[in-house]
């Protein structure tokens, strides 16, 4: 029995929610108790001699649940249940081996004898005490690729942590030139997998494979599976942890020992920008990971929304920095759920008249330039007033916790936005949503660009989720996390980023992706 048919008669025993392209050549399954299918799969030719048992936790019981392609414009496929699709090509992404996994009990019995090919390898598989993972795909571009991108569903759902605005309004959709495609190499790292994901898919390209190992002792160790040799390559890795950092430094180093031409570090959450400053005896971080990069070997840097754009200034002049802001595309998601709010508009009547009452806040001092940038948009969106208030944090001393918020500007009767870059703990967050509501404001919703939620013991997404004052609470997918409760909202910001690789790619400006100014006729989301 061919390969292919093997896969398709286990296929058939359970449902695969996520499917995208990618070269497997063997699969083992088992049902979890919602019916869904767990795979494992071990990549390389059969017949070769080494090959990586790998396992994903991609699937769901609930379709709704499924990763999301989506910010302001993106004509991309997402997920759905398994069809009659060729099964030699299935996506397996930011793969591991499944823990406490021994025995073959839980397979069915379709799976049993593919279960045996790969342990005919077992010589050749990694240590059983190791953690692997590898992020790969092969990604089949072309004419079929884009007549599925136009019949898929819209994951707009409230029900889904995950959210996209429905018309296009910065996002070009953009496609490499072949000649530079042959000369273009594209990893993500694990912190930032699933991103790296949805940029490869939208770029129409390959997610390269790199595989980050961490031993016994906790040392991680980096290799490039593919040739980077006088390539242009572009590595995708937020930095919430010393671990992500780590890697990401390996990473540089491993593909500018391998001859790489150009590389380039995309980082949507750069960490330890908050320690920007030296008050104390105490170490400039920001600049120290400046300084690792450089010496690292990176020569351009692609951050979203820095704490302080100042930090550009911790790398040399020889290592340009682009800064992105997602502003623009937060606020053209709010201004359609804002339109949503509307009542129903009389004939011949201005429907900017009917728009609610809007404030956009700044949490505090330091995030008023940001919320500006917030209202400029929502105004140019909307054609309303839209006004602009913020929070003052009248501490007595510095470096003291506790502080007095302090209001300036007219929130009674109006829906207010709060708008900050980072929610960690969610104290300024939770304050200012106690002041708006004791000031008399409508209703609260809130914007921060990166939820770094992600530390062990975090509770912030459970209290935010308890305040009855707070309608939502939106953030990126700068930073993956999981099990966010129903009032935090994900807005992915992949093709963003996809549009800056590109343009950076073809030599085109970055800093025009979100001019405001020259915003072009919105076209509907083709999925809508």
């Amino acid at each position: 029995m061919s390969l292919s048919v093997m896969l398709r008669a286990f296929a058939r025993r359970g449902r695969v929610t996520t499917v995208r392209y990618a070269r497997i050549l063997s699969m083992q399954t088992y049902t979890e108790d919602c019916g869904s299918t767990y795979i494992t799969a071990a990549a390389g030719m059969l017949g070769l001699v080494g090959f990586v048992a790998l396992g994903t936790n991609r699937t769901t019981c609930d379709d709704r649940k499924t990763p999301v392609y989506a910010s302001s414009s993106d004509p991309i496929a997402g997920t759905g249940p398994m069809d009659d699709t060729d099964l030699d090509n299935v996506y397996v992404e930011t793969v591991t081996r499944p823990k406490n996994q021994t025995g073959s009990g839980s397979l069915t019995k379709g799976a049993e004898a593919l279960l045996a090919t790969m342990n005919a390898y077992g010589g050749a598989l990694p240590d059983e005490n190791d953690d692997i993972t590898i992020i790969e795909s092969d990604l089949v571009v072309g004419e079929e690729q884009s007549d599925r991108s136009k019949s898929l569903p819209s994951y707009n759902s409230h029900d889904s942590p995950m959210v996209t605005t429905r018309k296009m309004y910065f996002y070009k959709s953009p496609q490499l030139l072949s000649s530079k495609a042959d000369k273009f190499i594209l990893f993500a790292g694990p912190s930032s997998a699933e991103l790296g994901s949805d940029i490869a898919h939208l770029l129409g390209h390959s997610l390269n494979k790199i595989q980050v190992k961490k031993y016994n002792d906790g040392e991680t160790s980096v290799l490039a599976q593919d040739s980077v040799r006088e390539k242009h390559v572009f590595v995708i890795n937020t930095t919430t942890s010393a671990d992500s950092l780590m890697e990401l430094i390996f990473m540089v180093s491993t593909l500018r020992r391998a001859s790489a031409r150009k590389i380039t570090a995309v980082i949507p959450y750069y960490g330890y920008s908050r320690q920007d400053r030296k008050v104390k005896r105490e170490p400039i971080a920001a600049a120290d990971i400046a300084l690792m990069l450089e010496v690292a070997g990176v020569d351009q840097v692609m951050c979203m929304d820095l704490h302080n754009d100042s930090l550009r200034g911790f790398f040399p002049p020889n290592i340009p920095v682009e800064h992105l802001m997602p502003v623009p595309v937060a606020a053209a998601y709010f201004h359609e759920e804002l339109c949503g709010m509307m009542p129903p508009v009389p004939r011949g009547q201005n429907p900017v008249y009917a728009y609610p009452k809007v404030t956009v806040v700044a949490a505090h001092e330091g995030q008023v330039t940001r919320a500006s940038h917030f209202r400029n948009v929502l105004q140019k969106l909307s054609g309303a007033d839209i006004e602009l208030a913020f929070i003052s944090k009248n501490r007595q001393s510095l470096g003291e916790s506790s502080y007095d918020p302090m209001l300036v500007g007219n929130v009674q009767g109006r829906r207010c936005i709060i708008v900050d870059d980072i929610v960690n703990t969610g104290k300024t967050l939770s304050a200012a949503i106690r002041q708006l509501n004791e000031s008399g404001a409508e209703s609260v919703h809130a914007w921060a660009t990166h939820g770094v939620f992600d530390a062990p013991g975090n509770t912030a997404p459970e209290m935010l989720q308890a305040i009855d004052g707070l309608d939502y609470l939106l953030i990126s997918n700068s930073i993956g996390t999981n099990h966010l409760p129903p009032k935090i909202r994900q807005l992915n910001v992949a093709p963003l980023l996809a549009e800056a690789i590109a343009r950076a790619l073809h030599q085109q400006s970055i800093s025009g992706i979100l001019n405001i100014e020259e915003l072009p006729q919105m076209a509907e989301r083709y999925d809508g």
